[in-house]
């Protein structure tokens, strides 16, 4: 059975790409980011020991963060460094106010999350706003998982993606000098 031309002409670019070497540099130098994001949140976690799983989801949370904020151009990771941290601080004040003031309820929460989509826009990153959500739920979560204040927890999350953030930003500018790191 002969597959489709567009499924062909797929697997043929496929191959194209994967001949060249800066394929291969690109993807270990990625993971490598990741890896020290990862190790770095970790380290960052054993400063305030709460909870081993806490360290650990806090650890991938760092390493995720250098995902959103590594570009091939340090120009466009600087940028996305500064809406994450930006995104992520509007979003833990956003948590801590709602696991102080509000009701602990899943319609409780609703209206906090439309209201934080609506923040993003009118504060002019509405592609970040998802962040923002992000940042709240996972701090509700660790807040309804550990004993610490709102406060903590906010700060922890804060922490880490700052640290996975700094990762990215690196990673953006010593990328853009690294050789084999061709534009695609």
């Amino acid at each position: 059975m002969k597959l489709p031309i567009f499924f062909r002409n797929q697997i043929e670019k496929t191959e194209n790409k994967l001949g060249h070497w800066d394929s291969y540099v690109r993807s270990l130098y990625v993971t490598s980011l990741v890896l020290a994001g990862y190790f770095a949140g970790y380290e960052v976690n054993k400063l305030a020991p709460i909870h081993a799983t806490e360290n650990l989801i806090g650890a991938l949370w760092a390493a995720a963060t250098v995902l959103t904020v590594y570009k091939d151009h340090s120009a466009e990771s600087q940028k996305s460094f500064f809406a994450v941290i930006s995104a992520a601080f509007l979003g833990s004040l956003i948590a801590v106010a709602y696991l102080l003031w509000l009701p602990q309820q899943v319609w409780g929460l609703a209206p906090v999350i439309i209201l934080s989509m609506l923040l993003s826009q009118v504060l002019g990153f509405p592609d970040r706003g998802r962040q923002m959500v992000s940042m709240l739920l996972i701090i509700v979560v660790f807040s309804h998982i550990s004993e610490n204040s709102p406060w903590v927890n906010a700060g922890m999350r804060d922490l880490e993606v700052f640290v996975g953030a700094a990762v990215g930003l690196a990673g953006g500018y010593f990328g853009e000098k690294m050789p084999g790191l061709d534009d695609d």
